[in-house]
């Protein structure tokens, strides 16, 4: 697999590198980290992905000129320098015809490119969700202001070339920021929300909701979740950082209740949405801080049998950890997509007894350094106390 710009571009650094080799390599870093936090447990072989290419469903763009011409792409590692990239080898096709066309018009159309420097300017990006299972796809225009000359124009001429596309919506961005969306959003075209199919179940999302990047290794992570959890029918489940359910929502038939907390309503309400269109009632979501709603649930003595979490790149806090052990769940399984991060958490977790004695792994960004981790915390059994003048049988 080649590509003209990837030593530029910071979205595939490992492409040159032959298959095993990046099992290997990634494998690697995660035993290093494990050593680095004397953590004492086995790290699993790559589960790597049967799709390598074509597997990203969300992509940011930035926007530049080159002697008057509009060009687009992803931003070189550590920058805010755009790439000019096409065909990238990790989007989908109806992705990069649409990114191809997007620039056309943005050029024909003469729509002011923001300056970071300046602050001046009207689009900053634009994002693309995409279904891979539903064909589905949402773009997302990130603008400096609210008026967009030319929206109605530009969303007619999309739709029309494109039936793939089935939402498009208008993110107003007016910060100095590098952080890509805001909260104000309006709904240009369809109803704000795509729909993808994940593990036999409907998943809807809304553009600013988590969705993991690769579909079909989401699924094999799910399913090495759920084996790691071995729930039964009387178990009862709290998913944090739960996002649009999809965790909870496929542990759901395995146990007695399931609650997800997220503190994105938005991302609630997709929740919910999906709970109700799979049918699924022994399921609540609540939109709330998770680590503030343990600390509410300590108080009111309700025992969960595991806790579910999947954070940010930056991983969780030893807030959370402490309240997720106080709650003493049998369970507490952690995914993660950023090795660092977890093996802090995990030697935060084992100062509250929690431990775990294997990491698997799941390659869900193929051809790039990141890989995705699972671990299963149990409570770790204590040593017997002696009283005080109590001597140990002599050994022979």
């Amino acid at each position: 697999m080649k590509c003209k710009v990837s030593k530029l571009c910071g979205g595939c650094s490992l492409l040159h590198c032959p298959k095993k080799e990046q099992a290997i390599q990634k494998k690697k870093k995660v035993e290093e980290l494990v050593d680095k936090y004397h953590l004492i447990c086995k790290v699993s072989d790559v589960h790597m992905a049967k799709n390598d290419s074509k597997y990203r469903n969300k992509v940011i763009l930035g926007f530049a000129k080159d002697k008057g011409k509009v060009y687009s792409g992803l931003y070189a590692a550590h920058s805010h320098r755009v790439i000019n990239t096409q065909e990238c080898p990790m989007h989908p096709d109806v992705l990069n015809d649409i990114i191809k066309e997007i620039t056309k018009m943005v050029q024909s159309m003469k729509f002011e490119l923001y300056n970071d420097k300046t602050g001046t300017g009207l689009l900053r990006h634009v994002l693309l969700r995409y279904g891979h299972k539903t064909g589905e796809v949402m773009v997302v225009f990130v603008t400096s202001q609210k008026i967009f000359p030319s929206r109605r124009n530009l969303v007619n001429a999309l739709v029309e070339k494109f039936p793939q596309i089935t939402t498009i919506i208008q993110n107003v961005n007016p910060r100095k920021t590098s952080i890509v969306l805001q909260d104000e959003s309006i709904v240009l075209y369809g109803n704000g929300t795509i729909t993808d199919e994940l593990c036999n179940l409907k998943i809807t999302f809304s553009h600013n909701a988590f969705y993991q990047i690769h579909s079909e290794q989401c699924e094999v992570l799910y399913d090495i979740a759920r084996k790691k959890l071995n729930l039964s029918k009387n178990d009862i489940v709290l998913d944090t950082y739960c996002g649009v359910g999809t965790i909870g929502l496929t542990l759901a038939d395995s146990c007695k209740k399931v609650i997800g907390v997220e503190i994105n309503s938005d991302s609630i309400e997709n929740a919910k949405l999906n709970a109700r269109q799979n049918q699924i009632s022994n399921i609540d979501f609540v939109s709330m801080d998770s680590t503030k709603f343990m600390q509410e649930t300590k108080n009111s003595n309700f025992h969960f049998d595991a806790i579910v979490l999947d954070p940010p790149r930056a991983g969780t806090t030893k807030e959370f950890i402490e309240a997720a052990c106080s709650l003493e769940p049998e369970k507490i399984l952690y995914i993660s997509c950023d090795a660092r991060t977890m093996m802090r958490d995990l030697n935060d977790f084992r100062k509250n007894d929690y431990v775990t004695d294997e990491i698997d792994l799941v390659d869900m960004f193929p051809n790039t350094e990141h890989i995705e981790c699972v671990a299963l915390l149990t409570k770790r059994k204590k040593k017997p106390e002696y009283k005080k003048n109590y001597k140990k049988p002599r050994k022979y």
